[in-house]
């Protein structure tokens, strides 16, 4: 999982050598609903996916489920991708939404897919030009799913039947938002955590909008008392940033992560779920 990974100055030096897709994962503030910005910190040929609209399942009633497989391919191809293009996520944040977007991609068997550490501000700070266009015509392909044996995602059932065995639980919610401290911001959703599960907030794995070194990794994963040796589900507000846990833990080594896919907007809002404030 070396690859996972691409710093702004690599990416610019291989942009000049070979053909690569960039997209850049969309998706407006969960908390405020601040809209995500779409006209300008665009890399060169940037194709957009919008977490909130066409890169989710709204058939659900939750927000950002994973798109089937049929679904995802059907959109892929419709940007003009297949399945050995070189592709690089990055998004206006830093890191935010991109590795949920990388995450979906893993799921359908994507192998050659990385992360731009830092996204966009790493690539302005970085002195890069700005594009000025988001590439909105695309040669339809036929996306070909190579769907792994290897789960990257997890339903409640799959954490249900995880609770209490080795297998550990992360939340990467806020610790206010994991003790129940305050409300949760989606109306419906009780607080409190999943019984038995830790807390690592996103926000801790980075460092500057970047994923921090694998050393600081590990002594984070040492200090909340996760093993990487052992499975993990990581879980969220909407399973967005439990994405970015779920990269770290890849980054560290750990074989075993999937994402909890409903995340908190689906646990807690329904009663028969257990709760643990």
């Amino acid at each position: 999982m070396n690859q996972i990974l691409v710093s702004a100055a690599n990416l610019q030096q291989q942009l000049s050598e070979q053909p690569i897709t960039i997209l850049r994962a969309l998706m407006s503030d969960p908390i405020n609903g601040t809209a995500d910005i779409r006209d300008s910190q665009l890399l060169p040929g940037t194709i957009d996916v919008d977490i909130d609209a066409e890169g989710s399942d709204h058939s659900s009633g939750l927000p950002h489920t994973n798109l089937s497989a049929d679904a995802f391919s059907s959109l892929l191809s419709q940007l003009g991708l297949n399945i050995n293009s070189d592709i690089v996520i990055y998004d206006n944040r830093g890191i935010f939404s991109a590795p949920r977007l990388w995450w979906m991609m893993k799921a359908l068997g994507h192998q050659n897919v990385r992360l731009l550490n830092g996204g966009w501000p790493a690539w302005e700070a970085s002195g890069f030009s700005e594009s000025k266009h988001v590439s909105s015509q695309h040669n339809t392909s036929n996306y070909q799913a190579v769907v792994p044996a290897k789960a990257w995602f997890a339903n409640a059932e799959h954490v249900l039947a995880a609770m209490n065995t080795e297998t550990q639980i992360v939340d990467a919610r806020s610790a206010a938002r994991f003790h129940g401290n305050v409300d949760e911001p989606r109306a419906g959703v009780r607080r409190g955590h999943i019984p038995g599960s830790y807390n690592l907030p996103f926000q801790t794995v980075l460092e500057n909008g970047k994923f921090k070194e694998v050393s600081a990794l590990e002594a984070l994963f040492a200090e909340t008392q996760i093993s990487l040796d052992k499975p993990i589900i990581c879980s969220c507000g909407s399973g967005v940033t439990a994405c970015i846990i779920g990269v770290a833990a890849l980054l560290c080594g750990a074989t075993d992560v999937r994402v909890y896919d409903g995340a908190w907007s689906e646990w807690g809002a329904n009663s028969h779920f257990p709760v643990e404030v």
